[in-house]
């Protein structure tokens, strides 16, 4: 268990780093910048409680924030997809799952896995970008930062995931 705790902690650093010093730092199309951090969030395996989650959720976005000076936008979209994250893996997962699932392209299946991705980085984008703009003057604009970053967003995490799980 406390193995499994340090590779989640070392997995999750070295996504902070990557999207603090690299990521931050781009801006597809001059529109907002691509997400890895809710990976994280994502991959947490089946068993784990909604408060677990909150917390990694929480404590992450909060070290994305002071790295990115996002002032808690991070903290609240990242929090917010941990508290959805448990009940839609169990009602996605395969029903013959195992009950420490690790969710993967390999565990869930191309499509199921993808289908998961897609939906809660699209909760993650709504809740970032509406609380980064806290505007409705300019929904066009938010749209079009939504838009590019959620691309740029699922084609990195799915390389991050065919990187970290490669299949046979």
């Amino acid at each position: 268990m406390i193995i499994q705790i340090l590779k989640r902690m070392a997995f999750a650093l070295t996504l902070l780093l990557v999207q603090v010093l690299i990521l931050d730092q781009i801006h597809p199309l001059g529109y907002g910048a691509p997400l890895l951090c809710p990976l994280i969030v994502i991959t947490l395996p089946l068993g784990t409680s909604r408060i677990a989650a909150m917390l990694w959720g929480f404590g992450l976005g909060f070290i994305a924030d002071i790295f990115a000076g996002t002032s808690g936008i991070s903290s609240a979209a990242l929090t917010f997809i941990a508290f959805v994250q448990p009940p839609l893996l169990e009602f996605m997962a395969p029903r013959d799952s195992e009950e420490e699932l690790q969710p993967s392209f390999s565990s869930m299946g191309r499509w199921n896995y993808l289908r998961f991705i897609c939906l809660l980085l699209l909760l993650h984008h709504i809740v970032y970008f509406a609380l980064e703009g806290f505007s409705y003057f300019f929904i066009k604009d938010i749209a079009i930062s939504m838009g590019v970053s959620y691309v740029a967003s699922l084609f990195l995490i799915i390389l991050a995931e065919r990187i970290r799980n490669p299949q046979k």
